[in-house]
């Protein structure tokens, strides 16, 4: 039941806050885990099992594990309960590409199987991910077993970051689910966070995603420069205010029942560098592959060339993450060498340069990466390129609709100029409220009009759910 959806604004969200808050304080997990796994039911009626029974067998193991004392089998117990859930995601998302990669490197000739074509469920990646948290930060002592079963499924099955994150540490949630509390400041303010993405989704996210729809869609032989241009802009800024409207949208709904959320995006196209871009894109992702991928690789804290390799092995790993694909796994392997760049010297080099242009080069790099991201193949991102270079005799477009250019104009407006975050640093004191206000209020004017847009345009699904 997607955020953006109908049943979901009129129907399921008012119904469970209404619920939610006329219930006893001390039911409020019990609400939450029924109507999440409504929530997630409703699109997954099977996996639901799977993860159910997942989450019941962490639940069991790391009580054990909190029993016994550090040696041979506390480490047994951590693998057991890790390999489990990564089992889990290896069958579900990587079995048709690893059946197809073997198949390829043996010569064998092979029908494809049903048995390793399973239907990709819903939020797997999210699920799986959250859950390794949990056992792992239970034996590194930086955590502790839940309360009891409810409050640990209603940590992994909470609706609002269910789908597509913010990736969160049950450590960092335990004490919001051990006392709820919602004062009417933090519903106002997560209220006016949901209305922001939405409005990010639907507004310009949507609207974003047909120029680019037909850009990839179209065989890149036929494509004109100029309409490959337009189609990798289009998907930069699509991608972008898609994933953080959802995260803005999960954020704010968290916050209306007394769960904070770590942020999720801090501008991204305002990144000088690909280190930097990594520490303000998809931040709970890029945190948990560093406190549980990096940091065990060795992390900084091996010769210079060990961190380089795990550099690559953690982005190879990254990309691979998002999908069981070639270009996934070249998009990972892409910001790896940057990545690696930035150690060299390329940060040094940059900084010497105007700030404007250190965006500027970071920004076009991103794009160029995220042909990858967004062809199917690897061979169409080579033909892509190849449009955007001109390397065919393919005479220009037509001119874009205005409709597209204003989207864009206002995506480029939102991802480039500060944040009302850094307002207080920039605006004098007295100017403060009246733009705070201001933004308030446009931001309810345009979710009256996202609402009346839902309720008339075709249905779109959010870019990382098929993640």
């Amino acid at each position: 039941m997607p955020f953006n959806s109908l049943s979901f604004i009129f129907l399921f969200g008012p119904l469970f806050f209404i619920v939610y808050y006329v219930g006893r304080s001390s039911w409020r997990n019990s609400i939450c885990l029924l109507f999440s796994f409504i929530f997630y039911a409703w699109a997954e009626p099977l996996f639901i099992f799977v993860a159910l029974g997942s989450s019941v067998l962490d639940h069991l193991l790391v009580r054990c594990l909190a029993a016994l004392p550090d040696g041979p089998a506390r480490r047994l117990i951590t693998a057991v309960a890790v390999a489990q859930g990564l089992l889990i995601l290896l069958y579900f998302k990587y079995a048709a590409f690893l059946y197809g990669v073997v198949t390829q490197l043996l010569g064998l000739d092979l029908k494809p199987s049903t048995l390793f074509s399973p239907v990709l469920p819903l939020a797997i990646s999210f699920i799986v991910f959250e859950k390794i948290t949990y056992v792992v930060d239970n034996y590194r002592g930086t955590g502790r077993p839940a309360r009891s079963l409810v409050d640990y499924l209603t940590y992994v099955f909470l609706f609002p970051k269910l789908i597509a994150g913010p990736i969160v540490k049950y450590h960092e949630i335990e004490p919001y689910l051990l006392d709820h509390r919602v004062r009417f400041e933090d519903f106002q303010a997560g209220l006016l966070r949901f209305a922001l993405g939405l409005t990010k989704k639907v507004l310009i996210a949507d609207q974003l995603a047909l120029p680019a729809e037909a850009a990839f869609a179209a065989a890149p032989g036929t494509l004109s420069s100029d309409s490959a241009w337009l189609g990798i802009v289009c998907f930069t800024f699509q991608i972008y205010f898609d994933f953080s409207g959802y995260s803005d949208m999960a954020i704010g709904m968290a916050r209306m029942m007394g769960f904070p959320l770590r942020e999720n995006f801090n501008q991204p196209y305002l990144a000088t560098s690909f280190t930097d871009f990594w520490h303000r894109w998809h931040i709970s992702l890029s945190t948990w592959i560093r406190d549980y991928l990096y940091i065990p690789l060795g992390g900084n804290r091996v010769p210079e060339w060990r961190v380089y390799f795990n550099l690559v092995i953690c982005f190879v790993l990254s990309g691979l993450w998002h999908g069981a694909n070639w270009t996934f796994l070249f998009w990972g392997l892409y910001h790896g060498i940057f990545l690696i760049c930035d150690r060299i010297g390329l940060v040094r080099a940059l900084r010497g340069l105007p700030v404007a242009i250190q965006i500027a080069a970071t920004f076009f790099l991103v794009m160029m990466g995220w042909v990858l991201f967004r062809s199917p193949t690897f061979e169409h991102a080579l033909a892509y390129y190849g449009a955007l270079l001109g390397a065919r005799d393919v005479p220009p477009s037509v001119f874009p609709e205005y409709s597209t250019l204003l989207t864009l104009g206002a995506a480029a407006t939102l991802s480039f100029l500060p944040a009302p975050s850094r307002w207080p640093d920039l605006l004098p004191a007295r100017l403060l409220p009246m733009a705070l206000s201001l933004s308030s209020w446009l931001i309810a004017a345009c979710f009256l009009w996202t609402v009346t847009r839902v309720a008339a345009a075709t249905f779109t699904p959010f870019l990382y759910f098929r993640f």
